[in-house]
């Protein structure tokens, strides 16, 4: 008995070492990452593999975790983040939802990519998986996990959102720009007369 506990405790070991290792790997790819901008098509594909959903717009990632994500198909919406607040806003309903900039990376990991703060990343674990890495939380299966695939420059040219309930959000990038100068007005959100706030701070 103390011998199958003992190969399963080193199995556990290294399998957390190759982990910490996945982490690490991920982290140094994209050290020299401070921001992106790009254009995206998001494919959404159910459980049973099925698209039932297609979207298109851009978004731009700064550190630390700024944020500003526009849709421009099949409707309109806009997420921003400060990387201290965020916005999300629908035009069509003209209603803000206002949250802690926490929540935008436990609703949105792949803002990990524009964070390289110890702290953010404390929370995941990372694997190598099919050409890329996958991040998903160490402490709760309910959480959205990510899979990104980095080009040999470091360039994203695609990432996916995974829910827990097998449905997927593929992103596929084009125009992507790395390190592009920044105004701090983008990553900031003033709400438009007449619009509905929703504070959940």
């Amino acid at each position: 008995m103390k011998k199958l506990l003992s190969i399963s405790f080193a199995a556990l070991l290294s399998a957390q070492a190759f982990a910490n290792d996945a982490a690490s790997e991920l982290r140094t790819h994209l050290a020299d990452l401070k921001g992106f901008q790009a254009q995206f098509k998001q494919t959404v594909i159910d459980a049973d593999g099925v698209s039932i959903h297609e979207a298109e717009g851009k978004l731009s990632l700064a550190r630390p975790a700024k944020l500003n994500w526009q849709q421009v198909m099949p409707e309109q919406d806009m997420i921003v983040s400060d990387g201290s607040t965020i916005w999300y806003y629908s035009p069509f309903v003209e209603q803000v939802t206002i949250m802690d900039a926490s929540e935008a990376i436990n609703q949105s990991p792949f803002i990990l990519l524009a964070d390289d703060r110890s702290e953010s990343w404390q929370n995941y674990q990372v694997e190598k998986q099919q050409q890329g890495f996958l991040v998903k939380s160490k402490d709760d299966p309910l959480q959205a996990a990510f899979w990104v695939k980095l080009n040999a420059d470091n360039s994203i040219s695609r990432f996916d959102i995974i829910e827990s309930t097998g449905q997927r959000s593929q992103f596929d990038l084009q125009g992507f720009k790395a390190n592009p100068s920044f105004s701090e007005k983008l990553f900031k959100f003033e709400i438009p007369k007449n619009t509905m706030i929703d504070d959940q701070r």
